[in-house]
């Protein structure tokens, strides 16, 4: 049977445009946004979805709102005033890697000006500002990370209860006029309220104490030397203080009571002829427990000044004074093997016995 070309030219043209006219309409509708933007039948996502954090734009800056917020620049403070002050709950600070400048006559940094829950501070610098670098004693559960505070007119890094604080740096605080005579002090490095966590931090040359902590706190493999008007490490009750680093302090390491002190390296504090007996560690409560310590060329080794406090395993030695001074007899104080030669056997079966070397 004949094919009538004409009349097949017809139907393929016929074809192919519905072809055509259904793939546009298909991709049409396809580009169509389904539903308003940012609701749950949207495809399309509003400018809060794609980037829900609140750039610091300028100083002074007010946090009244939970939410996370961030730096994109470094900011400057100025006389007179703070730098971002946070009244919220859940609220997350990230400095970027930036720095907080401050000025001589400036407030604080960061200053929590509420009783909130629940804060967080990380990754920057705060530097050069007339009080405290962080002030925020109002807040509970309070996380600092990554921050370093240098040269602020106050105390370098100030929180309440619960806190976390990790790999800080605080260096050459507290020697404003200001920060003098308080108690609470404000010129230490680093304070923190009670049942909080300071780990992995380092702590130089602050007015006051490097590290301060309140009842119920650990401080885990931290470094605080240079701290020469004040006390290296100095916690309250019921704190652990473990495999940290305390060295020409006035005091290298202070507790209150029922504390235990542990695997800590203590040397070479209250040798710049500081009053009122400086010590490498000083006990000043009862029924703490020290162990495992490697205390050396300290002004007195280990004072112990309370009752029922438990001393052994101790590694002492060079003190320019004396290297275990037990000033109330109510004390269980290990036994102290002395050599005074350059070397020896250890033949002494006492487990709980304190070491005292003279050698070099």
């Amino acid at each position: 049977m004949p094919v009538n070309k004409s009349l097949l030219s017809k139907f393929v043209g016929i074809a192919l445009f519905s072809l055509v006219s259904g793939r546009v309409l298909v991709a049409d509708d396809y580009w169509v946004p389904k539903g308003d933007p940012g609701t749950e039948a949207g495809v399309m996502k509003t400018l809060e979805q794609v980037e829900p954090r609140t750039i610091v734009t300028n100083l002074p800056f007010n946090i009244t709102n939970s939410g996370s917020y961030y730096l994109v620049r470094t900011l400057t403070g100025s006389d007179g005033n703070y730098g971002i002050a946070i009244a919220a709950n859940e609220v997350k600070l990230d400095l970027n890697g930036f720095s907080l400048n401050g000025t001589s006559n400036s407030l604080s940094a960061i200053l929590v000006t509420a009783p909130t829950e629940n804060i967080s501070i990380r990754n920057g610098v705060i530097r050069n500002w007339g009080q405290f670098g962080v002030e925020a004693t109002n807040g509970i559960d309070v996380v600092i990370m990554d921050v370093k505070a240098f040269g602020n007119g106050y105390g370098g890094l100030y929180v309440g209860q619960n806190a976390i604080m990790e790999r800080c740096s605080v260096y050459g605080c507290g020697f404003a006029g200001g920060a003098m005579g308080h108690n609470p002090p404000w010129n230490d490095g680093i304070q923190v309220g009670s049942f909080s966590t300071i780990k992995d931090c380092k702590i130089r040359g602050n007015g006051g104490a490097g590290i301060h902590t309140y009842n119920h706190s650990r401080i885990i493999g931290c470094t605080s030397v240079l701290n020469t008007n004040a006390t290296g490490v100095s916690v309250e009750d019921y704190c652990t203080v473990k495999e940290c680093t305390a060295a020409q302090n006035k005091i290298g390491i202070a507790m209150s009571s029922k504390c235990r002190v542990s695997e800590n390296t203590v040397g070479e504090n209250g040798i710049l002829g500081q009053p009122n007996w400086p010590n490498g560690i000083e006990i000043n409560g009862n029924n703490n427990l020290i162990e495992k310590n490697s205390v050396s060329y300290n002004f007195v080794g280990i004072r112990v000044m309370g009752t029922g406090n438990l001393v052994i395993n101790n590694f002492v030695s060079k003190s320019m004074n004396t290297d275990i001074y037990v000033q109330n007899v109510s004390n269980y104080v290990g036994a102290v093997s002395m050599f005074t030669n350059n070397f020896g056997a250890i033949t002494n079966i006492n487990p709980w016995m304190n070491f005292s070397f003279s050698g070099p």
